[in-house]
């Protein structure tokens, strides 16, 4: 290995160790915590600041796994060959970094936004598909963390096959 690929590898260690690690603390430090506050009110307020900074870093940690993923992908995909062969552990991987975009878009901005507005609402006057929304959102930033998971797997998967 190089001292580039070296750089490469730790940069995308360090940002996957920052996103996955920063949910971990949120779901399992910071959400309880918030929990136990006498003022519900100001302990959101407070977690929605918290997971607007958060939120801002993980795109960039992301941004840097899918540039430095993207570089390393030649390690484990011939692309000079025709076709390419996608190896099964590559291909799982990948589609899993997908599903987790496509989640966290969804999450950070159609149903977040959505949901920051229904909040102020009383909750007689949501229709059933609001409510739903409601209920959805905290499991869809769930679905992101055990996507992170999945996929710190498929790489320990991918890089001891």
């Amino acid at each position: 290995m190089t001292v580039l690929t070296n750089i490469i590898v730790w940069i995308h260690l360090t940002a996957a160790t920052f996103w996955v690690g920063g949910m971990l603390f949120l779901s399992l430090v910071a959400v309880p915590l918030f929990k136990k506050v006498s003022d519900p009110a100001s302990a959101q307020l407070e977690f929605i600041k918290l997971a607007r900074r958060f939120r801002k870093l993980t795109w960039v940690a992301l941004s840097l796994l899918i540039v430095t993923g993207s570089i390393l992908l030649s390690n484990y995909v011939n692309f000079s060959e025709t076709p390419v062969v996608w190896s099964p552990a590559v291909l799982i991987k990948l589609t899993l970094v997908v599903s987790l975009i496509v989640v966290s878009l969804a999450h950070d901005q159609i149903i977040g936004p959505k949901v920051r507005t229904l909040k102020h609402k009383p909750i007689a006057e949501l229709a059933q598909a609001e409510k739903l929304l409601l209920r959805i959102s905290p499991l869809l930033a769930r679905l992101t963390l055990l996507l992170g998971l999945a996929i710190l797997f498929a790489a320990v998967s991918l890089v001891r096959s």
